[in-house]
């Protein structure tokens, strides 16, 4: 997407040359595909928070933190088999790309608990070995959810964002220093000194030309609308190559936005050169088609239309409307040169929406269930917000909710009897689609596993020992089980909010030393070497534990096994330590699974951590005795709070180590799915009556490509093996 087209006679770039032309050596305006992946975006570990937004002015980059610290997304424009320099002459190229931020928008007022470490950075990679590097000087490949700011060995070019107040020794912040701006403050190039004040949300221009003989960088910021920000000049370290491969994103702490645009790397050639255009779909309408065609500025664009006519423009982006389907062909001019041709094949058939998905995110008792109705747009083209209706029916006729108010992808719909759920899918410009879901498949519990509730006797019996109360005030692994207080509940104290709502008054249930309401947590422990296969499978049936998760046969013996914990009242933990003294860390995830179950089963886990708010929070009546609060609160499901996971039976369940605990698992089995079974052997030899009747899975979703599993047809189960 180009925001504003910015016609400077003279930025910071190419040293003069006559008749010289400029060449697009990579050009990812995002416009041409469908997702970040698409476009040569990854991220370590925040995948899911990036995502390319679209609006009326075309499609852009975005990465999202949400409530994380210090994740980072790089674009990298080298192909799998090179770089994009390989078989050019390269002395010279300059990077552009269009960069927007937003900060936490909690962020005011609270500088002690902001991380600002957030970052864009052109990034290379070195050239040295670990034997040539200087002292100070860091040698590595990739930063993980680190700064390119300070490393020489890894960038081209980075502007930073300076440290916050949580930082002792930082002197930029100073007691009375004014913090009304403060996460927008940057510096450039590992120069602390070489300050930028940034204004939110604004996008800003960056143009970095690169002298990959003298490792000189002349760089210019300016804003969408001409204004110049900042500009100087640079070196490029000699542990690092001068080639730019990418572009590295960071955000800090908690919320923050970052956006990409318009990213180019560009060299200049003797006498003309004309670049490739693009073509982008912008809108679906029934039969019309809407297109923009990009372009260079100074380029002359060439168009052959669906029906054959051709047009020349020299405004950037070329639009064209179309109700006639056949090819649409773009090709640029520049002086004596001719790009290559672009074509799009271009149908203007109506599009019929993909059908909702329906998963089953809560079961209980009976036929009462949560739907989780999501839609992927991903192949849609234009990718439009899609809406959903649904109407529930019971199993007698009656119209139970017919909810016609559009609703996002994500809706959650609760039932409590057996009937028929029919979801509709709707867009502007599309036809919609519906998919029905029958919920005739009862569950009942079958058994309860609560760890939170296990007796001291229970305990011992299975092989644990206690071992020390945990008071701790320090927040800090799992410390901060006391240090945060995250299990409390309150009491009515007689008052209102403005909103009329009651008020009441805290009371910590576990807590440190510093609060004497508060309780200590016991702790008891199964140490890795009584983690025997034997005990993980049998210790708390048919729940087992990650001794049989381990799926490296170096460790079959369970040497790297990490223990047990039972933080009394919580619930189970993993230790994420693989010695009987504690000594070493276990980093990956304990596997907790269920045995005897199928894929029509359930189990929902109810998890709490020390981290988060997952726990319970109940508010009592007035006039509520503490202690007998407190007795009631230990006796409910602390984790019945935001963290449940719904799982099929076949399914593991992943518990961290440290900070979370499983508080209690409900196996959900469904009942009377043997009854009128009819197993075949092949899907194409059903031989229930009706060919032409809908196929059901237990889930109740409609299916039409069978897979080994059960089904339902007119009411009648029957298994394809």
């Amino acid at each position: 997407m180009r925001k504003f087209y910015l016609l400077f006679a003279a930025m910071i770039g190419f040293a003069a040359v006559a008749n010289a032309g400029v060449k697009n050596l990579y050009k990812q305006d995002f416009e041409t595909v469908s997702t970040p992946a698409d476009a040569g975006w990854s991220s370590p570990n925040l995948a899911g928070g990036m995502s390319l937004v679209s609006s009326e002015n075309g499609k852009w980059f975005m990465f999202s933190l949400g409530n994380n610290n210090n994740r980072n997304a790089v674009l990298n424009w080298n192909p799998s088999d090179g770089t994009i320099y390989d078989g050019q002459d390269v002395k010279e190229y300059t990077v552009k790309f269009q960069w927007g931020l937003t900060r936490n928008p909690q962020s005011t007022g609270t500088a002690k608990n902001v991380q600002f470490s957030s970052e864009v950075a052109i990034i290379s990679s070195p050239v040295a070995t670990a034997d040539d590097v200087p002292a100070g000087w860091k040698i590595t490949q990739s930063v993980n959810n680190g700064q390119y700011g300070a490393l020489d060995s890894l960038r081209i070019f980075s502007i930073t964002q300076l440290k916050g107040a949580y930082a002792d020794d930082n002197t930029y912040w100073e007691s009375d220093a004014d913090l009304s701006n403060y996460a927008f403050d940057f510096f450039i190039n590992g120069d602390t000194e070489n300050r930028i004040t940034l204004e939110e949300g604004m996008w800003y221009d960056i143009t970095v030309n690169v002298n990959a003989e003298t490792r000189d960088i002349a760089y210019s910021i300016y804003t969408l609308t001409g204004e110049l920000v900042k500009e100087g000049t640079g070196k490029i370290a000699d542990v690092c190559r001068p080639y730019a491969k990418g572009i590295n994103v960071l955000l800090g702490r908690y919320n923050s936005i970052a956006e990409i645009d318009e990213v180019k790397v560009q060299v200049p050639v003797e006498g003309d050169y004309a670049n490739k255009p693009t073509i982008s779909l912008t809108e679906v309408d029934q039969t019309k088609r809407s297109y923009d065609i990009y372009f260079e500025d100074g380029e002359i664009l060439h168009v052959k239309k669906t029906d054959g006519s051709e047009d020349t423009s020299v405004e950037v982006p070329y639009k064209y409307s179309t109700t006639t389907s056949g090819t649409l062909e773009a090709w640029t001019e520049n002086g004596t040169a001719l790009s290559e041709h672009v074509t799009m094949d271009v149908d203007c058939s109506v599009i019929t929406l993909p059908t909702a998905e329906v998963d089953i995110t809560k079961v209980n008792s009976g036929y009462v269930k949560t739907y989780k109705i999501t839609v992927d747009n991903s192949s849609v083209p234009t990718q439009p917000q899609i809406t959903l209706t649904y109407k529930y029916v019971g199993a007698d006729g009656t119209v139970i909710e017919d909810h016609t108010n559009e609703e996002p992808s994500g809706t959650l719909v609760e039932v409590s009897q057996k009937g028929t759920l029919t979801v509709t899918t709707h867009a502007y410009g599309f036809a919609e689609s519906s998919v029905s879901i029958l919920n005739d498949v009862e569950f009942a519990v079958d058994k309860t596993v609560d760890f939170q509730h296990m007796e001291e006797a229970d305990l011992l019996a299975k092989g644990f020992s206690e071992i020390e109360e945990l008071r701790a005030d320090k927040m800090s692994g799992e410390q901060n089980w006391t240090a945060r207080s995250r299990m409390w509940f309150g009491i009515e104290n007689g008052e209102t909010n403005d909103d009329g709502t009651p008020k009441y008054d805290t009371h910590v249930v576990y807590g440190p030393t510093t609060n004497a309401e508060a309780e200590g947590i016991r702790r008891f422990l199964l140490v890795p070497s009584k983690l025997t296969e034997e005990v993980a499978k049998s210790i708390f049936a048919p729940v087992y534990t990650w001794y049989t998760g381990q799926a490296d046969p170096a460790v079959a013996d369970g040497s790297d096994v990490a223990g047990l914990k039972m933080n009394y009242g919580i619930g189970l933990i993993n230790t994420g330590t693989k010695t009987d003294e504690g000594t070493s860390i276990n980093y990956p995830n304990g596997i907790v699974g269920v045995d005897g179950l199928t894929d029509g089963d359930y189990f929902i886990v109810y998890v709490i951590s020390d981290y988060g708010t997952s726990s319970k929070h109940p508010i009592y009546p007035q006039g509520t005795d503490v202690a007998e609060a407190k007795a009631k609160y230990k006796a409910e499901n602390l984790g019945d709070g935001t963290n449940v996971q719904v799982l099929r039976g076949t399914d593991t369940f992943s518990l961290f180590r440290i900070d979370t605990a499983i508080a209690r698992i409900d196996i959900f089995k469904a009942q009377n799915v043997s009854e009128g079974i009819q197993e075949i052997r092949n899907a194409d030899q059903i031989t229930i009556s009706d060919h032409n009747a809908p196929i059901y899975n237990l889930n109740g979703m409609q299916v039409k490509n069978l897979k080994k599993g059960l089904y339902i047809k007119q009411g009648k189960k029957f298994v394809v093996q």
